[in-house]
């Protein structure tokens, strides 16, 4: 049998603290904390989702998992209180005896990664790593500049990225009629101001990411860069699927399922 300390072990492996950013470490968020509570749990059944919500929730239990690896966490910042759906979420879970665990950022710029994994979705050609600074180290990769798949202007690469992940649109910022060229692919809602500027003076001109803050995406636009901002859960979906794949070569004694996470969100055009 597979323990949850064995698991844990393995994707602290494959997904280092020492690349955690802006705070979103990798931790047993519900469940034993201590290894030796962790190597007297066994598990047989994983559910993989972005974030654990109550429809994530829903399936565990469903599934009669034993354990649900999230990307995105439960509990940001300490809380000294549990109320409303999140304390629904908590009870399901442990009366079902479901551990969670938060794989955090350390997953986004690893090889083969969730940036690794976006990037080969929309069949982009890596050129190298996207360096920014680590909350452990100096600098740690986050994401990955790319070259372009073939030469399109902005209107088209939108159209592009908007197929390739089934997307109804997205959000863009820039000039469509500008062609592409290095493209930052940087998963979930991380860059900030800094990142811009780093950008900026690696000659990025497209930015892929998950969400930007007005004053982010207001920068980006007046250094030139164009972005294109696919909401929550879409840059990040990928690479936790790609982690469903590689756990079920690791661990082939388990049943590991992915859950896709929804923003439920939709972009109308009023006349």
């Amino acid at each position: 049998m597979t323990t949850l300390l064995e698991i844990v072990k393995y994707l602290r492996g494959i997904a280092p603290r020492d690349y955690t950013i802006r705070g979103h470490d990798s931790r047993v968020e519900i469940g034993p904390q201590s290894d030796s509570d962790m190597i007297n749990t066994t598990i047989s059944r994983v559910v993989i989702t972005t974030y654990l919500s109550g429809a994530a929730v829903t399936k565990a239990t469903q599934e009669k998992a034993n354990l649900v690896i999230t990307f995105r966490p439960l509990f940001p910042f300490i809380v000294d209180r549990i109320t409303g759906l999140d304390l629904k979420r908590i009870r399901l879970l442990s009366k079902n005896y479901i551990s969670s665990y938060v794989l955090g950022s350390g997953w986004v710029g690893v090889k083969d990664g969730m940036a690794d994994a976006l990037c080969d979705l929309l069949g982009l050609k890596r050129l190298r790593d996207f360096v920014v600074t680590g909350d452990l180290t100096d600098v740690v990769p986050a994401g990955r500049v790319c070259g372009p798949s073939d030469v399109m202007n902005h209107s088209r690469f939108s159209d592009f990225v908007a197929d390739k992940l089934g997307m109804e649109s997205v959000t863009f910022s820039g000039d469509l009629d500008d062609e592409v060229q290095s493209i930052l692919i940087f998963p979930g809602s991380y860059i900030d101001i800094s990142e811009i500027i780093s950008a900026k003076s690696e000659d990025v001109g497209t930015i892929v990411t998950g969400e930007l803050a007005p004053d982010v995406r207001m920068m980006a636009h007046e250094e030139g860069i164009s972005t294109l901002e696919l909401g929550p859960f879409v840059t990040e979906d990928p690479g936790m699927e790609r982690l469903r794949h590689q756990m079920s070569l690791e661990f082939p004694e388990l049943k590991v399922e992915f859950y896709k996470s929804l923003s439920y969100t939709r972009s109308l055009t009023r006349r």
